[in-house]
């Protein structure tokens, strides 16, 4: 008992100082910013916890503001279309390209090492690239469609519109009932994706070493074709690997901010605002508007619907822990 006693100290002892940097650059700095939004303040005159001469309470004010300002509204349908298109379509690529890097076999370093290649290149650079790709004068995706006769063709179909040029402007929309879908978002997402398959490729290429052979064999010897393999026996051994790939791309896309700054700003206008852009100009563009607080309530805001969202992931994994 007392052996045991001594092991769970020593465990303490080894664990406090992890849990002193947690506290002093993660929990003080959230506990802090959960506070602040309840006071009014600015970066030039900030509020600040021990000097009550910067305190001007504003209660739920804040949110209130946030609540009912139609930008926030805006901003958070931008992310939402963020939240369902860039998950989706980089899980998808990420599992079609290390299925078929699998599947050739030889050369397959090669190809992995082409698709792991933008994890190397920052998200700004990434962003700054396909502005020159989206470039209508001399962008190459411009050429590409020039070439077979579909640059600067338009699609007016009703609700929908398409534009194959303006790509970072005016490239179409779908308006649904009193909801506008910019296809503008969608020329930000496309930096993201290209930069963040990698992680994708690689985290299912770990699941598909962890394959046994025999599961392959056994379905090949009954007569499974290659696509009965791929979609009955090999993809749901990648449901781990899929979980933990699928909820990085959802963090990432709630909290994307320097893509969509770098290619459009948020623009035009408002377009493809997403709640990180509406963050920082609320805290940042204007220093000395008194409208930080309603920064950090967005902050708040965004945080708990992350938490809330990897919640039930969070909660398998501790279920599923070893004893």
């Amino acid at each position: 008992m007392h052996e045991r006693e001594a092991g769970w100290r020593s465990a303490y002892l080894f664990i406090l100082p992890a849990l002193l940097v947690f506290a002093l650059f993660y929990l003080w700095p959230a506990v802090n910013t959960i506070i602040s939004s309840f006071f009014t303040w600015s970066i030039l005159a900030p509020w600040q916890a021990h000097d009550p001469d910067t305190w001007r309470f504003a209660g739920l004010g804040n949110y209130a503001a946030v609540l009912a300002d139609g930008r926030f509204w805006n901003a958070a349908l931008n992310t939402l279309i963020w939240l369902v298109v860039f998950p989706l379509l980089a899980t998808f690529l990420s599992l079609l390209i290390a299925l078929l890097v699998w599947e050739i076999g030889r050369g397959a370093r090669f190809f992995r090492t082409v698709f792991v290649l933008p994890m190397t290149v920052s998200l700004t650079a990434a962003g700054v690239l396909w502005v020159l790709v989206f470039n209508p004068q001399f962008g190459v995706l411009s050429a590409a469609l020039g070439a077979i006769g579909l640059d600067g063709a338009q699609l007016d179909a009703g609700p929908l519109q398409v534009r194959l040029s303006d790509w970072l402007s005016n490239p179409g929309s779908l308006a649904l009932g009193p909801v506008t879908i910019e296809f503008v978002n969608l020329s930000a997402i496309l930096p993201a994706v290209w930069a963040l398959t990698g992680f994708g490729v690689i985290s299912f290429t770990a699941g598909l070493t962890s394959i046994s052979p025999e599961l392959i064999e056994a379905a090949t010897v009954e007569g499974a074709s290659r696509y009965r393999i791929a979609r009955d026996v090999v993809i749901p051994q990648l449901r781990g690997a899929m979980v933990i790939v699928a909820v990085v791309f959802v963090i990432y896309a709630l909290r994307t901010f320097d893509v969509v700054w770098v290619t459009t700003q948020g623009g035009p206008g408002t377009d493809s605002e997403v709640v990180a852009v509406l963050l920082w100009r609320k805290a940042l563009a204007f220093f000395d508007t008194p409208s930080a607080g309603q920064a950090t309530a967005i902050a708040v805001l965004l945080s708990a619907v992350m938490v809330v969202g990897a919640y039930p992931y969070l909660r398998s994994l501790l279920r599923d822990r070893p004893e």
